[in-house]
C-alpha cells in the first residue's frame, strides 16, 4: 500500500482535487478532476494521469457541501487506485497573513487565524479554509498542510511591499501582499532549468485572475496584485486597479454599500464588464468582432504592456518573458499581440513555435536573433503544494 496526498483547491462552487502517490521523496500524479456547479446541479470529474476520464457523475437531486464532496471524494479515489491510501492533503490557501511566510502544518488554531484573512481577501480565502475545516471533520487522520500565494512574494523589498501611508494604517496588515505565489514559485523552479543565466524576469499569470511578477534571481520583487485579488491588471471580472479617491467619493455619496461595490469590483468588472456583458472569457472575445469585444482586448493589452514596462525598469532591463496559466498558456494570438509591442526590447516571435504552443511541455517561442527569450511554461500549482505538504510531513 502506497501513501498518496491529495491537493484540494476549495471555492465557493466548485472543488478542484489532485492526487499523487508518495514515491520515497518524489511524487506521481494519478488522477486530478473537480466539483463543479456546487451546491446544487453539482457535476464531479475525474481523469487519470493521462487526462482520460474515469469517473463522471452529477448530483442534480443532492445539495453538495464541501464536507459531503470530500466524504464521497476520498473513498472514490481510495477505489478507483485500491493500492493507495490517502494520508496527507495539501490545500491551496491564498494568504498566510504575518505569521506564516511558508507552508504549514494545520491544526485548529492555525484554521482558526487563517479564517480571519478572510476579511482581507473575501474571495477565496474563506472558501479555502473551509475546505480545511470539512476534511478534518470528516477524515480526522488525515495529515492536513496549507501553501499560501502570499509566500513567494515576501522577498520583495520594502519600497515595494508597504505603502506610503501612516503606520496605524499598516499595522492593520495593509501592504502589498501579492498572490498567485504558488504558481510564481513553480515557475522560477522551471526558469532555473531552462535559462539558468537569466537574471531578470517578468512572469505573465493570465487567466480568470491575471497578474505579473517581475523576478530577480528567480525571487519576487513586485507583483500586480496588491492589498487583495482586485488589484492590478484587468481579470475576468475583476476591474484591476481603480483609483482609491473615485472609491471613496462613490461610498460618500451613499451611492452603493461596501458590499455592493465589492461585488461590482470583484464579479461585475474586468473583461465582462468592457465586452458590454459578452463574456468573461478571452477566448470568447477573441472570437467575436464586436466594438465591445474589440474594446476589451485592447484594456487588457493596455494594461498589461503598462506593468510589463514598469518592471522592465525596475529591474534594469529584461532577459526573459514567460506566459502561464489559461490565457498565457493558450491565447497565441494575444502573446503575438504583446510580443509585437514589445519590439523596442528586442523581442522577437517565432511565429510557428509561438502558435503551436497550446498546452503541454514548456516551449521557447522567441526567435533565435531576439535579444529577450520569450517562453509559454504551463504551471503547476498542484505539485508545489503537494511537495510542500511531503517535505512537511518527511521533516516532522
Amino acid at each position: 500500500m502506497k501513501n498518496a496526498v491529495i491537493v484540494i483547491n476549495s471555492g465557493s462552487t466548485s472543488l478542484k482535487f489532485a492526487l499523487y502517490t508518495v514515491e520515497g521523496s518524489d511524487l506521481a500524479i494519478l488522477a486530478d478532476g473537480s466539483y463543479t456547479g456546487m451546491p446544487q446541479n453539482t457535476h464531479i470529474k475525474i481523469k487519470d494521469a493521462r487526462s482520460k476520464v474515469i469517473e463522471e457523475k452529477d448530483f442534480t437531486n443532492d445539495i453538495m457541501n464541501h464536507e459531503k464532496a470530500l466524504s464521497l471524494l476520498i473513498p472514490k479515489l481510495e477505489e478507483l487506485f485500491p493500492d493507495v491510501e490517502v494520508k496527507y492533503a495539501g490545500h491551496r490557501v491564498v494568504s498566510g497573513g504575518e505569521r506564516f511566510m511558508d507552508a504549514v502544518r494545520l491544526d485548529g488554531e492555525i484554521i482558526d487565524y487563517l479564517e480571519q484573512l478572510s476579511e482581507i481577501e473575501p474571495t477565496h480565502q474563506h472558501f479555502e479554509v473551509m475546505g480545511a475545516r470539512a476534511l478534518a471533520k470528516v477524515f480526522p487522520d488525515i495529515i492536513q498542510t496549507a501553501s499560501f500565494d502570499t509566500s513567494f512574494h515576501r522577498t520583495m523589498p520594502k519600497v515595494a511591499e508597504f505603502y506610503a501611508v501612516p503606520e496605524e494604517i499598516t499595522k492593520h496588515g495593509v501592504r502589498h501582499w501579492g498572490f498567485h505565489g504558488i504558481s510564481y514559485a513553480y515557475i522560477s523552479t522551471q526558469l532555473a532549468k531552462l535559462v539558468p543565466q537569466a537574471r531578470r524576469a517578468i512572469v505573465a499569470h493570465l487567466g480568470g485572475g491575471a497578474s505579473l511578477c517581475a523576478m530577480l534571481d528567480n525571487k519576487s520583487v513586485d507583483t500586480t496584485m496588491q492589498f487583495g485579488a482586485i488589484t492590478g491588471l484587468v481579470m475576468a471580472t475583476r476591474s484591476g486597479d481603480f483609483p482609491a479617491d473615485a472609491l471613496l467619493y462613490l461610498l460618500k455619496k451613499e451611492i452603493y454599500t461596501p458590499q455592493e461595490f465589492e461585488i461590482l469590483l470583484s464579479k461585475k468588472s474586468g473583461l465582462l464588464a468592457l465586452s458590454d456583458n459578452l463574456s468573461e472569457s478571452m477566448q470568447i472575445i477573441e472570437d467575436s468582432d464586436s466594438e465591445a469585444a474589440a474594446y476589451a482586448r485592447e484594456k487588457f493589452d493596455y494594461m498589461l504592456l503598462k506593468y510589463l514596462g514598469a518592471y522592465t525598469a525596475i529591474l534594469g532591463g529584461l532577459d526573459v518573458l514567460v506566459f502561464t496559466a489559461g490565457i498565457g498558456e493558450n491565447d497565441a494570438r494575444l502573446r503575438t499581440r504583446i510580443c509585437e509591442k514589445l519590439g523596442w526590447l528586442g523581442i522577437s516571435l517565432d511565429e510557428s513555435a509561438n502558435n503551436q504552443a497550446i498546452g503541454g511541455e514548456a516551449v521557447k517561442i522567441s526567435s533565435s536573433n531576439s535579444r529577450v527569450e520569450v517562453y509559454v511554461i504551463p504551471t503547476n500549482e498542484e505539485l508545489m503544494i503537494a511537495r510542500s505538504t511531503l517535505e512537511i510531513v518527511q521533516n516532522t
